[in-house]
C-alpha cells in the first residue's frame, strides 16, 4: 500500500482528529481542513506525510 493511500485511509477511517494529530504531531486543524477538503494531501510535504 502506498504511503498516500495509508494516508487516506487513516483520514476516512472513524478515528478523531484529535486522535490523529496526537499520535502523528500534525496540528488538529491541518487534520481537519484534509477532512473537509480545504486542503489537498498533494500539497503536504513528504516530511510531514512521513
Amino acid at each position: 500500500m502506498k504511503l498516500k493511500d495509508k494516508i487516506e485511509a487513516l483520514l476516512d477511517s472513524d478515528a478523531t482528529s484529535y486522535a490523529i494529530a496526537k499520535e502523528t504531531g500534525i496540528s488538529n486543524s491541518t487534520i481537519v481542513e484534509l477532512r473537509h477538503g480545504k486542503r489537498k494531501l498533494s500539497n503536504i510535504s513528504l516530511k510531514v506525510a512521513e
